[in-house]
């Protein structure tokens, strides 16, 4: 089976084409700017020509485009359809207080440019392959950030808080792979990311068998591969977020952490990671130093850590590269945990 897997982060969007009768490390992969830099890129450069904005496509990872979009509304009129203003926050009360325009069909102002939003671009990475003599496989893996939709509370506690849900009745890698019909109603993005790619299948006359993950989870499943001996802590250092997990060989979480990596550039983490392990860090620790939270199910002997992610370097632990990059250590964790251990007779690791 190939596999076509899209990690969308903060700084980049790594894809990687699991290709069976492949080494995986010669399997086709690209490192690119993320969709919500792109989109940033575009909303400031408008705004520096002074030119209206209208937000079109689907609802997407925030933080730079966010910014971008605040940022234009002190230059230009933002004009936005409903989905793609949920972007910017999930109140869309407070969109419109921020001032964008919120609309239901295209204003009335010549001079308006479009940006199209969205985590996935299914036509660029289709037009990519067909030029090296590749289709898109028949199943697809997306991993994307999502907070979940949360207008009346702090999407920190509560993005958590459904991690806490699943991680209590059943705590293993896999209960956060979700197939295109079974994606809770409150992940607005992978909901969006699923509606993207149906309109990209009416459009080309074409079906596929589409998952959807958190990003926190594929980068575990990765980073497992180079694990010497288990129960294992893995980090996962982000440009966005980090993640520490204690699991086991078979996938069972213990204990799980969320932060956001530029706040532990400040902070001592080797004794962060002493204390997570020992089951010392609490889940509102974690909150008021500003990140997510902490969930420790089962305090169990650590016997390996290793780290991964582009700032993996922010500790001290060994890096985990199991498949020849770090950078699609996600990509490849998507496919562990849709192949199970069949991955590993077929990746060459």
């Amino acid at each position: 089976m190939d596999i076509f897997t899209l990690d969308v982060g903060t700084g980049t969007q790594d894809f990687l084409l699991f290709r069976e009768k492949e080494n995986v490390r010669n399997c086709p992969k690209a490192i690119m700017p993320s969709p919500t830099r792109i989109v940033a890129e575009n909303v400031r450069k408008l705004a520096e020509q002074g030119k209206n904005i209208l937000l079109t496509g689907y609802t997407m990872g925030g933080g730079p485009c966010s910014k971008a979009i605040r940022d234009a509304l002190k230059k230009v009129r933002v004009y936005a359809f409903e989905k793609p203003a949920l972007t910017v926050n999930d109140d869309l009360d407070a969109v419109r207080g921020e001032g964008v325009e919120i609309v239901s069909e295209r204003p009335d102002d010549p001079g308006i440019v479009e940006v199209r939003m969205g985590d996935v671009n299914l036509e660029v990475y289709s037009s990519m392959l067909s030029m090296f003599g590749i289709d898109l496989p028949e199943t697809l893996v997306v991993a994307v950030q999502d907070h979940g939709f949360s207008p009346n509370e702090s999407n920190r506690r509560f993005r958590f808080r459904i991690f806490e849900r699943v991680l209590k009745k059943r705590p293993y890698l896999d209960s956060f792979l979700y197939s295109r019909k079974d994606i809770p109603d409150f992940y607005n993005r992978m909901k969006a990311v699923a509606e993207s790619t149906e309109d990209f299948e009416m459009e080309n006359g074409v079906s596929f068998n589409l998952h959807v993950i958190d990003t926190v989870f594929p980068a575990i499943a990765g980073a497992m591969m180079d694990v010497r001996e288990f129960p294992a802590m893995i980090a996962n250092f982000g440009n966005g977020h980090t993640i520490f997990a204690v699991v086991g060989r078979d996938g069972r979480i213990y204990s799980m952490m969320e932060h956001h990596t530029a706040i532990l550039r400040k902070m001592d983490i080797d004794g962060l990671i002493r204390d997570f392990v020992s089951g010392k860090l609490t889940n509102d620790d974690v909150f008021h130093q500003g990140g997510h939270g902490a969930f420790i199910g089962e305090i169990v002997e650590v016997r390996d850590f290793v780290a991964t992610g582009p700032n993996s370097s922010l500790s001290s632990l060994r890096t985990a590269n199991p498949v020849g990059d770090v950078m699609v250590v996600g990509n490849a964790g998507m496919v562990k945990l849709l192949m199970g251990d069949e991955f590993f007779k077929l990746a060459g690791v």
